[in-house]
């Protein structure tokens, strides 16, 4: 599978805001819902009605096992016939004929612990072991980016992960069908028990458990 990270802290990059509302001018007139208190508020998510997968993934990482939850998520779709611009075969490990078609999607996570949210260099070590864990699963046409951006909670300043899943196909099914395969594949690995974003008693790790 197809697996990078990056960070986005200059002065005009987005921030994970929370909580947010969209603009009043806005058709969807879109706001956060907090799953965390309340997971039954799920289908007030657009996204989530009408992405079984999606919703799935979003319940279990604002489950009482996860380590993170979620402010914000949406999708989207490709397609060179509706006039938009073809995905990078090299970028997707596809071949060309596979990239007329594309779906996508990003969930912005933040870690549960408050300590961890002011912590830049465990969040980076979780996002540098996740993307190792991912690029030796066998998947094509597929990729998974993990970016760390500046959060605002509640007025607190932290950091939070923006967590990108893209898949093309050559035809529209064949992409969605991939993208529901990768964001499957992807959460396995985010909620592995085993990687923890969490403080160690020498400062900041990220802690290995359960091997």
């Amino acid at each position: 599978m197809e697996a990078d990270w990056s960070v986005a802290l200059a002065a005009g990059d987005p921030v994970i805001t929370v909580p947010w509302a969209a603009p009043g001018d806005d058709a969807k007139q879109c706001r956060f819902v907090d799953l965390r208190r309340n997971l039954h508020c799920i289908d007030e998510i657009e996204e989530a009605r009408a992405k079984p997968r999606l919703r799935s993934a979003l319940l279990l990482l604002n489950g009482v096992a996860s380590q993170f939850w979620t402010a914000k998520c949406d999708t989207w779709n490709y397609s060179v016939v509706a006039g938009d611009e073809a995905f990078d075969p090299y970028e997707m490990d596809a071949e060309p004929h596979e990239t007329a078609f594309g779906t996508g999607s990003y969930i912005d996570l933040l870690p549960r612990d408050a300590a961890l949210l002011s912590s830049f260099e465990c969040q980076e070590r979780w996002m540098r072991t996740v993307v190792e864990r991912l690029r030796v699963i066998t998947a094509r046409a597929v990729r998974v980016e993990l970016v760390l951006r500046h959060a605002e909670v509640q007025a607190v300043s932290g950091f939070g992960v923006t967590w990108f899943v893209e898949a093309c196909g050559a035809t529209a099914e064949r992409a969605e069908q991939r993208w529901n395969e990768a964001l499957d594949l992807a959460l396995a690995v985010t909620m592995e028990p085993r990687l923890q974003v969490r403080g160690g008693a020498d400062g900041d790790t990220m802690a290995k458990t359960g091997e």
